[in-house]
């Protein structure tokens, strides 16, 4: 038996499957099994995914559709392997994804998921890194998931019966990393190892508002997780400004900084770690402050007049030490010209 599988769930993938397997046939760690479980795609996805000829291709087919969360669970309840890989079947995976997930786990015991940095590409392009360590990106799972791609310990699952929740769809995996936080350690390697497709017809694209809803589930199991006792109220404001961290005053930052303090206050059962939640607040509410900031002050364009208002408002301080570079950059460039 295969030391890893990969698990590459299917449905009406047909123009980017072959692009998908071919990235993990060609990986650096030999010692894997490829299972592509298929949701009863109507396109030629089982066609393409056979017509490829290698003998670390498993395919398992339903005639019946059950949707992501469901056929995840199908491909878990297959594998028998140690590890296990996550990915889907329209992304592209770099070489040595596997080895350095493998290289992660063996070095790191008490390390149960590996995960990675990422970049989209196709309708849009951007890189994304999560915290590369546990306490701030179980941290930073108050706003989003931070496990992408991951190679982890099949036992974390089976060992604490988790499963991918049906109910949770279309953020089944940001509801499977949250309960994961609980029982194990999340490490991030700071590299691109991933390259996440983006296209009109993939679910995260064709069901935007229903994804929203169900994060915010997600995002008040966190936070009850946090603390049980917030009001309504408190977690109104919680998924309705501070998460979106949306400002339309100097007011509203002062506001957010205080809700800020309240959430490390209410770390009281310790699940968190206090100055990882300091740190990701900080960081959060800088971008904040940052957007506000370019909307404020240089909506139209960066001059030195606005960079003094800027300085003269005490909000400088407060925007992410690049972000403050760039804006002078920008501001004394636009003066030269």
């Amino acid at each position: 038996m295969a030391r890893v599988t990969v698990l590459m769930p299917t449905y009406n993938v047909g123009p980017w499957v072959e692009e998908a397997v071919r990235s993990v046939l060609r990986q650096s760690y030999r010692d894997f099994e490829l299972l592509v479980v298929d949701d009863a795609s109507t396109d030629e996805t089982l066609e393409v995914v056979r017509g490829i000829d290698d003998p670390r291709i498993r395919v398992a087919s339903f005639p019946n559709n059950v949707g992501l969360s469901e056929n995840l669970n199908r491909g878990l309840d297959l594998i028998g392997s140690e590890l296990v890989a996550r990915m889907d079947g329209d992304d592209i995976a770099e070489p040595d994804w596997l080895e350095t997930g493998v290289k992660v786990l063996d070095s790191h015991p008490e390390v149960g998921v590996c995960s990675f940095g990422f970049q989209f590409f196709g309708a849009r392009s951007s890189l994304v890194r999560f915290p590369e360590w546990h306490e701030d990106s179980k941290a930073q799972m108050l706003f989003g998931c931070t496990v992408i791609v991951p190679v982890f310990r099949r036992a974390i699952m089976a060992d604490n019966h988790l499963r991918y929740s049906t109910e949770a769809f279309p953020a089944e995996d940001y509801m499977m990393w949250a309960d994961v936080y609980r029982v194990t350690q999340v490490y991030n390697v700071q590299r691109t190892l991933f390259h996440y497709r983006t296209h009109a017809t993939q679910i995260s694209t064709s069901r935007r508002e229903a994804q929203v809803m169900k994060s915010n589930e997600v995002r008040l199991k966190m936070l009850e997780w946090l603390n049980p006792d917030f009001d309504d109220e408190e977690k109104r404001y919680f998924l309705e400004r501070f998460v979106p961290g949306k400002m339309e005053s100097k007011g509203e930052i002062e506001e957010m900084k205080r809700f800020a303090r309240l959430l490390v206050s209410c770390n009281t059962a310790g699940h968190y770690d206090s100055d990882a939640l300091r740190r990701n607040f900080k960081s959060h509410i800088g971008y904040g402050v940052l957007e506000y900031v370019e909307h404020r002050y240089f909506r139209t364009r960066y001059t030195p007049i606005a960079l003094i208002n800027l300085l003269a408002s005490g909000l400088y301080s407060t925007l992410p030490g690049k972000n403050r570079i760039k804006i002078v950059v920008k501001c004394f460039l636009q003066k030269a010209k």
